[in-house]
């Protein structure tokens, strides 16, 4: 009896230990050719991808057991541990950028990110559920009051930089206004832990 996982991983083995010792094989001490770097970076989001991909079905499957255990509800881990842990990455890239002089990159990855994974994220989503159900008819999906002030938080805080930083700071946003948003992220939680109990 051969698991079905058995063969694809020692496929996966052997191939990675051909790319890396073609790696080292053909790679210049300064800098990798072209033909070489390009499939190498490829492979290595690849393999980026999968690790995030488990470790992520590991933290959400950590993250219901602790939810079971202290009885806290799903959404409340949802929108405080898993939110901050899936945020983390975004911070620190944001943070670096806006350090080295890119404020309108970590600026603009404020936006994408969260952006790529509502609509990317949701969109496949979706279509893995209709793919396992077998039929284009989903069961609907109801905005709860969480979600609700969660867009709100989004919009006020959209409109806030429209202003702040298109007419009245001429379009410099202050340092202050790190304020607003950390007063607009306590409200949005207190808000919706209110709605939850």
């Amino acid at each position: 009896y051969v698991d079905h996982f058995a063969i694809p991983a020692v496929v996966y083995c052997f191939v990675s230990l051909a790319i890396g010792l073609c790696v080292l094989r053909y790679a210049e001490d300064d800098r990798l050719p072209l033909i070489v770097s390009v499939p190498t970076s490829l492979y290595g989001f690849f393999i980026a991808a999968t690790y995030i991909d488990k470790i992520a079905d590991l933290l959400v499957g950590l993250l219901q057991f602790l939810g079971t255990v202290g009885r806290i509800p799903s959404t409340v881990m949802g929108m405080t541990v898993l939110a901050w842990g899936n945020s983390i990455g975004d911070l620190s890239t944001n943070l670096a950028m806006a350090q080295k002089g890119m404020p309108d990159m970590a600026t603009t990855g404020c936006f994408a990110g969260p952006s790529f994974n509502l609509l990317v994220g949701t969109g496949v989503g979706f279509l893995m559920l209709q793919y396992e159900i077998g039929r284009s008819e989903i069961s609907p999906v109801y905005l709860t009051p969480t979600m609700r002030i969660g867009f709100m938080s989004i919009m006020v805080n959209c409109v806030l930089i429209v202003l702040c930083s298109g007419i009245f700071f001429h379009r410099v946003l202050p340092y202050r206004y790190s304020y607003v948003l950390f007063a607009l992220y306590l409200l949005f939680t207190a808000m919706s832990l209110e709605t939850m109990f």
